[in-house]
């Protein structure tokens, strides 16, 4: 039983490294993409591909037709898609001022805010070796910050610490109230609020405009982004993640997506030639180490 839990937890954390390895290729993508469409339209895109894309294995799903009448799949589904929609948005509005590096750095603040927020809800206090890893993957995504320019960049700052705030709402939602329920299912319904969300948001903003441009749907770059972004990012990330959080704690799923920002700098550095400096390798190998200090 013991070594049945244990291959269950490496597969779940190497599952999450692998959605952290999308994740940080979305960084330098979208920031491409922002460069073809605004912010509410580019992330319509986004979720109008992983909304189909989930909607269509929902329906040729037959076998989880109990999870949907389940009214908790509909309410944590909700409950978790309402800050993931902000997080998104809020992300996505940040990189059109700083960079895809900054952006995962700030991003990956939900280490620290998620075993806080897990407290408090749950009235559990996180053991020693959880604030151990939640250490050291701060100690390391400030080294990763060293040397970073600021000056001009206080919005997207801002509003990139504001998404990491609503991840990590996020990440306790389906720690809390997802577990037991069926993986697919809650993710599906947090993509189509998220997509209800972006559509909502491009509409209020006036950016419905671009979609209808035939040259932004010939634009590769917007292809690539809106494909990788939607049906990896999104739709099998938030699988994933759901599927993970069955057998890793809160703590330890924000502990593992601290890479996020590790991927995105040394993504950044190949793609848009972002400087990677000592301090910022030193940095990722914190971060790696503190996966391996935190328990599960």
């Amino acid at each position: 039983m013991q070594r049945s839990r244990a291959a269950g937890v490496w597969a779940a954390r190497g599952l999450l490294v692998f959605v952290t390895l999308v994740w940080g290729a979305t960084f330098t993508l979208t920031k491409q993409a922002l460069a073809v469409l605004p912010v509410y339209a580019f992330l319509t895109l986004r979720f109008a591909a992983a909304a189909i894309a989930t909607l269509g294995l929902a329906i040729l799903s037959r076998r989880r037709s109990s999870a949907w009448k389940d009214a908790r799949t509909w309410g944590v589904g909700v409950m978790a898609g309402i800050p993931l929609g902000a997080s998104f948005l809020l992300q996505t509005e940040g990189l059109c001022t700083i960079t895809p590096g900054l952006s995962g750095f700030l991003t990956g603040l939900n280490v620290v805010m998620v075993p806080i927020l897990a407290s408090a809800m749950t009235k559990r206090r996180p053991g020693a070796r959880t604030w151990w890893g939640v250490a050291l993957a701060c100690t390391g995504l400030l080294l990763m910050c060293a040397g970073t320019p600021l000056a001009g960049r206080f919005p997207g700052v801002a509003e990139t610490i504001l998404c990491a705030m609503c991840i990590a709402l996020q990440i306790v939602v389906v720690d809390r109230w997802a577990k037991g329920l069926d993986a697919f299912a809650v993710a599906a319904v947090e993509v189509w609020v998220t997509a209800l969300l972006t559509w909502a948001a491009a509409l209020f903003a006036g950016q419905w405009a671009p979609l209808a441009d035939v040259r932004t749907w010939t634009q590769p770059v917007t292809w690539a982004a809106v494909l990788v972004n939607g049906l990896l990012g999104t739709a099998f990330a938030l699988w994933a993640q759901n599927w993970a959080q069955e057998r890793l704690s809160s703590a330890q799923t924000a502990i593992t997506f601290a890479l996020e920002p590790v991927f995105a700098a040394a993504i950044g550095w190949m793609v848009l030639g972002e400087a990677m400096t000592w301090p910022g390798i030193l940095g990722g190998l914190l971060i790696v180490a503190s996966m391996a200090v935190a328990p599960a």
